[in-house]
């Protein structure tokens, strides 16, 4: 069982779990494998409410002496999503195929060894086809498209495995529906009904039709919890509507669009009401920025020191390749600040403290600046010259652009 925390597979967790106790105890001959992944920089709320989830469950199955084990995997420390930004100074996540890198590394690559170990199973996901038209073209590629078969597909790495999608033709009413009515058999459904919540305004305590049809196209207010970090959403909807009932969060908002303006892919939301030929003017402004900024966090070379070149017209690139040791270890500071702000703003508030990067990351990167500077002296400034000031000065123009 993929379980992510989430209400989808939520729903289903509890179906397997609820199914378990029909059975008698003679019935429960195969061993029910929940495996929650944690990428280590999910949105704090989602963070403490998943170690919960795991807590009461394994509670709740040793209670009822269930064929469950529930294991919480996470990513190998050098493939931490700090280590390899701040530390390596990789481009960011793209919201493109191989660009998206984080969720292979941080999310599958974990979950997958442990499935490896199980391996043959039929893998429980809660995926449903109503989520977004990408999301059923999915389905059907690696699936049937009748009875029961349409719920059965082949697993896109384990060849012995099959995927099974319970509830694939449910949509979003028909998961809260459940969700409010059956009470979870680790416990209430409250938790996570009050997550999405806080995260949308909405969904899972009143007028569930209504979210249905706002969400139609692509359940957005169903709200994808994932990284307070991700550089892919422009619109981080779920952490800036939690920064109202959390004022804590905000840093964290902040921090994220810090990262994007640091590697000069930053795109600014649009505010509501904003004209065409305003919103045109400010991207136009932003578009150069980033150009410039570009010539100041970027090396212009790969880590192996060949010069970046132009695939199309051959010509060397200034600004593009690994980011700087120097654009690096800014970001760093920025970081350790939003740790402290975040702190200081949950400390007034009577909350414990919050630890956003480990003492064992910090240690690898700085680390690996010094490896940088010692044997690829090319990667710690750029080769135009430019201070890391000039970056510093870009940004606050462009902050400073209505």
């Amino acid at each position: 069982m993929a379980w992510s925390g989430g209400k989808d597979s939520t729903c289903v967790l509890s179906m397997v779990t609820k199914m378990l106790e029909q059975l008698e105890p003679e019935q429960r001959n195969r061993m029910i494998h929940a495996v929650m992944s944690d990428t280590v920089v999910e949105n704090p709320n989602l963070e403490t409410y998943m170690h919960s989830q795991v807590e009461q469950l394994e509670k709740y199955i040793a209670k009822k002496d269930l064929p469950i084990t529930v294991s919480l995997v996470t990513r190998e420390l050098e493939q931490s999503y700090f280590y390899l930004i701040l530390g390596r100074g990789y481009f960011l996540p793209q919201n493109n195929g191989a660009g998206r890198w984080c969720t292979d590394r941080l999310k599958l690559q974990p979950q997958n060894k442990k499935l490896k170990e199980i391996n043959p199973s039929y893998i429980l996901i809660g995926t449903r086809s109503s989520e977004s038209e990408k999301r059923r073209q999915s389905i059907e590629k690696w699936t049937g498209k009748n009875d029961l078969s349409y719920k059965i597909g082949d697993h896109a790495n384990l060849t012995q495995s099959k995927t099974f999608m319970p509830i694939v033709d449910f949509t979003i009413e028909d998961v809260w529906n459940y969700l409010a009515k059956e009470r979870l058999p680790w416990g209430s459904s409250h938790a996570v009904r009050t997550l999405y919540r806080e995260a949308t305004g909405e969904c899972g305590f009143t007028n569930p039709k209504a979210t249905e049809k706002k969400a139609s196209k692509s359940e957005s207010c169903g709200a994808r919890f994932g990284c307070w970090t991700c550089p892919v959403v422009l619109n981080d909807r779920s952490t800036e509507v939690m920064s109202d009932t959390h004022p804590w969060m905000k840093p964290l908002s902040e921090w994220r669009m810090l990262q994007l303006k640091v590697f000069g892919d930053y795109i600014p939301v649009k505010p509501l009401g904003q004209k065409r030929k305003d919103r045109s003017e400010v991207l136009k402004q932003w578009r150069e920025i980033n150009k410039e900024i570009k010539k100041v966090s970027k090396s212009g070379h790969k880590r192996n020191g060949n010069p970046m070149v132009d695939k199309t017209t051959g010509e060397i690139r200034v600004d593009q390749g690994t980011v700087t040791v120097e654009a690096r270890e800014y970001l760093f500071e920025e970081l350790i600040k939003t740790e402290n702000e975040v702190n200081k703003i949950r400390d007034k508030m009577g909350l414990f403290p919050l630890k956003l990067i480990s003492d064992a990351e910090i240690h690898m990167i700085k680390k690996m600046w010094e490896t940088d500077r010692r044997d690829y002296p090319h990667l710690v400034t750029n080769v135009n010259g430019l201070s890391i000031e000039q970056m510093k000065l870009l940004i606050k123009k462009g902050d400073s652009i209505i």
